[in-house]
């Protein structure tokens, strides 16, 4: 048997977000449970499920962890970066004719407590990875208590349910995500799920004037709103403000943004799994998954300041779908394609670079080895299209080993 398996580790390289078959302090949640409440033990993936130790002589209870990644990565037309960015396929300069990239910079470490105060708890959680520049970065940072939520943490904005299990770093191009600090309240009642959120309004202003600087203008924060129904489906909306100073008409601007963002997931007999996501409205860009600062230059911005002095909010709709299947209790798959659509001025110069549409598409086999070590392979094409019209399509071979500590 294991002869067995060093043969098959060996012929496929690794990928991975692992599988674990049951959890140690406390009853598994399905994988994919938003690192929220950051109780240990049972948040995340499978593989997060650990035993705590307590500190000698208090009611704190602790976790460590984290995982090493390896990715093995070749890029058949454009480098698409150490977290497979589809946006980078925009840049000429990131052109190839094959290449080759060894990364571990997706390994992480993280940090957990939770504190009882009789039937109450008091739970905080800290986090952070290497990307995407070899340094450890902070990823997440807040303490909740009794639903009360404050610090850097997933936007309320977002859901898990709908999102494949894919080895590139999140979820496909278009599945609203950020890691905003911010404040929010979360109730709960048997399968129902309400939170609200005030989240850092971060955002990205242009400016189509005649060579005048826009000072963006923060006034008001992003309010959010979220409902769950167990882990069947997820709906949620936002509104936001933006606000800039003009020094070409020397008078305020300012546009209201907003949207909803849904996902689904149907199970399709036992081992299969049908999974949906929605993303629309207007000043979305922030959200869209992982667009890494290298990328971000070539997606829309959330608003513009046009050639009238006019601030508008740029519309922005995406939509994904795939089937999660698992052949065993060790191998599964993953196959999937999302698409985003963004709505910018055809006629504005500096728009022409950007991307008009992007399509991402998946194909992965991933194999659980134990409950700490998990490999596989995937294939990934981006189709891409910018305002100008000229059309570009990539593709990514990855290969990764993720050992979980």
């Amino acid at each position: 048997m294991k002869t067995k398996q060093t043969f098959a580790l060996a012929a496929m390289l690794p990928v991975g977000l692992a599988a674990a078959i049951h959890a140690h302090a406390y009853d598994v949640v399905p994988a994919g449970q938003p690192v929220v409440t950051g109780e240990p033990s049972r948040v995340g993936a499978p593989w997060n499920h650990r035993s705590t130790f307590n500190i000698p002589g208090t009611n704190t209870d602790v976790t460590f962890g984290g995982y090493i990644k390896f990715d093995a990565i070749y890029d058949f037309d454009y480098d698409l970066g150490s977290s497979t960015d589809p946006l980078a396929a925009a840049s000429e300069g990131n052109a190839t004719d094959g290449r080759t990239t060894f990364t571990a910079q997706e390994s992480r470490l993280n940090f957990r407590t939770q504190t009882r105060f009789g039937d109450e708890m008091l739970r905080t959680y800290f986090e952070g990875h290497f990307l995407p520049d070899d340094k450890f970065n902070l990823r997440h940072a807040y303490g909740e208590y009794n639903g009360f939520l404050a610090g850097q943490t997933w936007t309320n904005f977002m859901h898990f349910l709908g999102t494949p299990r894919i080895l590139k770093l999140g979820g496909p191009i278009g599945y609203a995500t950020g890691r905003p600090e911010q404040v929010r309240y979360t109730y709960q009642a048997g399968p129902n799920t309400f939170a609200v959120a005030l989240e850092n309004p971060e955002s990205s202003i242009s400016d189509l004037g005649p060579g005048g600087a826009v000072d963006e203008g923060t006034e008001l924060p992003d309010l959010t709103l979220r409902y769950q129904y167990g882990r069947s489906f997820g709906i949620s909306g936002v509104v936001r403000q933006f606000s800039t100073d003009s020094e070409v008409s020397g008078q305020d601007e300012s546009t209201t943004g907003f949207g909803i963002a849904a996902q689904g997931a149907l199970p399709l007999g036992s081992s299969t799994t049908l999974k949906g996501n929605l993303m629309a409205g207007s000043g979305l860009g922030g959200y869209l998954d992982y667009v890494p600062a290298s990328g971000a230059k070539f997606r829309a911005p959330d608003a513009y300041l046009d050639a009238d002095g006019n601030l508008e909010a740029v519309d922005l709709q995406s939509v994904g779908i795939s089937l999660d299947h698992r052949w065993n209790a060790d191998w599964s798959s993953s196959i999937g394609t999302s698409r985003v659509e963004q709505d910018l001025a055809d006629d504005a110069p500096a728009f022409q670079g950007m991307a008009d549409t992007v399509q991402f598409s998946h194909v992965n086999l991933i194999w659980d080895v134990n409950d700490r070590l998990t490999v596989g392979a995937e294939y990934q094409y981006i189709d891409l299209e910018k305002v100008s019209g000229e059309e570009v399509d990539a593709s990514r071979v990855m290969a990764s080993a993720q050992f979980h500590f």
